[in-house]
Order: C-alpha cells, then structure tokens, then sequence
C-alpha cells in the first residue's frame, strides 16, 4: 500500500484527457494567437486615403493589406466604388471596410 502513496503513485495510472479537455486547450492556443487591432497615426491614415483616392481617380492596380485578428492579408485588384456614408469601398466581389485596411501599396 505505501508505493501507491508515494510520488504520483495512486494517479499515475488514472491519467486521460476527455474530449471537452482537449477543446478547451485547442481552444486556448488558438486564443493566444489572436493579435490586436495596430492603431495608425494620422499621417499613416492621411497616405492611405490619399494612396485609395488616387487609385480610384486613376482606374489603378492597388494591393490592401487588410487587418485580421489571426493573421493579416492583402488583396489586390482595382476600386469600383466609394461608400463615403459607411466608410467602405467595393473591390473585387465584395465590400472592404476603411477600418480593416492598415496599409496599401
């Protein structure tokens, strides 16, 4: 009876992870990955803006780098239209928020 005491002896051989465990760990890590929105400052924003409206004015080719909390991506393609009153732009197939885009080339 005394070696099942000693150590980790009486759990030792009890050691399982349910399946709800396992979720919540995936979960976790994956929680851990997320990444915060990047504040812009004003000059940053103001180039962006100027950066848009050029390629909307010009019919030009323009890459956005659009803000994801688990990972960042770009897009590019060519701006059709400019919602002022909802601060977005339709590019490509779908509408892209100004909030979402952190930075573009």
């Amino acid at each position: 009876m005394r070696k099942k005491l000693e150590g980790n002896g009486m759990w030792e051989s009890s050691r399982m992870m349910l399946p709800e465990h396992k979720d919540r760990i995936n979960r976790h890590n994956k929680e851990l990955d997320i990444k915060r929105m990047p504040i812009l400052d004003e000059q940053k924003l103001e180039i962006i803006n100027n950066t848009l409206r050029e390629a909307f004015e010009g019919r030009q080719e323009i890459a956005l780098t659009l803000f994801h909390p688990t990972q960042s991506y770009t897009v590019i393609g060519y701006i059709s239209k400019f919602d002022v009153l909802n601060q977005r732009i339709w590019m490509g197939q779908k509408w892209i928020n100004l909030s979402e885009i952190i930075d573009c080339k």
